[in-house]
């Protein structure tokens, strides 16, 4: 427990906190992957009526029946995952214990993943789970080296696999989703998918789950948060074909939260169930997104120096290259924070590259999750002066 940290992005924030009340000035916060919409109506109502039929008892180990079968018909009509029954899924505290059971599954055994990871794999899970973890970068435009990836897949328990991806905004394509489970069939190797942001995809874009494709050996991980802003709510859930896996992470969720209360599994499955009222907030965040998306890609793009290898394809992030404005001549731990604090000087909070692991360390994450458009291009005009000055 020791050898876990708080995610650099929550430190981030409450740094920028600290010199919002030092200074008072205001910041232009780009740092935080939250979406700012509040969560829609019809799920909180759907809420307030579980609670009124007294849905406050003990819930049911792995999760409720009715949320159960909200899923399978999601998953089938949705992501094109079928053959699935209720003994596939565990509902879980949000994609985040989800994910960090699985890694437990594996304790001490070696993992893949792409670099750049999401922060709280390399700051949480990693340590939690005693876990080898071996880092795959990504090439400049973030298409995948197949020849690296097989190396470290050869001898590992498992690959996270996180598409729409935190922090690049790439969406793996169905071709490279057919090849890196073939490289895991091949060596018999676990694939844990994250798919917290299946519904922010842009430009006709989609994605593509590697649950769709014939292979026994995957987790699939989904979360309530992002595509309904149902942060705080704490729910997801985790799907297999091998019910081995489902069952034993069954008991794992159970020994460590007893499970998710019923109340809120009622929402979710609400959620998923009312397909008219879904289609209309999800439409409405996505258009929202778009707008955001392109002023703030075109924005960095026209700032001379800036390096965007390709625009996002889905999440709410963008992950531009500095190394252009980071001085040669000072040490490799002060060019890790160089850009960072000097958009933070000028009142500008992103992510810096280390946070995500051990390449790209001249980037910076950028989230519009919850900036409104006045302050992107508010942000952008001090991002020119500070760079260009």
């Amino acid at each position: 427990m020791e050898n876990i940290s708080l995610s650099p992005i929550v430190a981030i924030s409450e740094e920028v906190n600290r010199k919002a009340i030092e200074t008072g000035r205001d910041f232009i916060l780009f740092q935080r992957g939250e979406i700012g919409f509040q969560t829609p109506q019809y799920i909180i109502d759907a809420l307030a009526d579980a609670l009124r039929q007294g849905l406050t008892k003990y819930p049911i180990s792995g999760g409720h029946i009715k949320l159960k079968n909200a899923i399978i018909q999601k998953l089938s009509s949705f992501n094109n995952i079928t053959g699935l029954d209720p003994d596939n899924i565990v509902v879980v505290h949000g994609g985040q214990e989800g994910l960090q059971l699985v890694f437990k599954l594996f304790e001490g055994q070696k993992a893949v993943g792409f670099a750049p990871v999401w922060s709280c794999v390399l700051e949480n899970f990693v340590p939690y789970s005693r876990t080898d973890f071996k880092q795959v970068p990504l090439e400049k435009d973030f298409s995948i080296n197949y020849e690296l990836l097989e190396e470290e897949i050869k001898d590992a328990a498992f690959l996270y696999l996180n598409s729409p991806h935190n922090p690049t905004g790439k969406i793996f394509s169905k071709e490279e989703v057919e090849k890196i489970v073939d490289i895991c069939r091949k060596y018999d190797t676990y694939i844990l998918s994250d798919e917290a942001y299946e519904r922010i995809t842009f430009d006709g874009n989609s994605h593509f789950s590697p649950m769709q494709l014939d292979y026994d050996n995957i987790i699939a991980v989904y979360t309530f948060s992002k595509t309904y802003a149902m942060t705080g709510w704490r729910l997801g859930y985790l799907v297999s074909r091998n019910k081995k896996l489902t069952s034993i992470i069954k008991l794992g969720d159970y020994t460590q939260t007893a499970g998710v209360p019923t109340y809120t599994q009622f929402a979710g499955a609400e959620a998923l169930s009312n397909t008219k009222m879904e289609k209309e907030s999800v439409d409405n965040f996505m258009k929202e997104f778009s707008v955001r998306r392109d002023t703030l890609y075109e924005g960095l793009k026209s700032i001379d120096g800036i390096k965007l290898p390709v625009k996002p394809e889905g999440a709410f992030y963008i992950f531009p290259d500095f190394s252009e404005f980071v001085p040669k001549d000072i040490s490799a731990e002060e060019r890790k924070l160089f850009v960072y604090h000097k958009l933070l000087d000028a009142g500008v909070a992103t992510v810096y590259g280390s946070c995500f692991g051990n390449y790209f360390q001249n980037n910076l994450r950028f989230s519009y999750s919850t900036t409104n458009l006045q302050q992107i291009e508010e942000g952008l005009n001090r991002i020119r002066k500070t760079l260009h000055a």
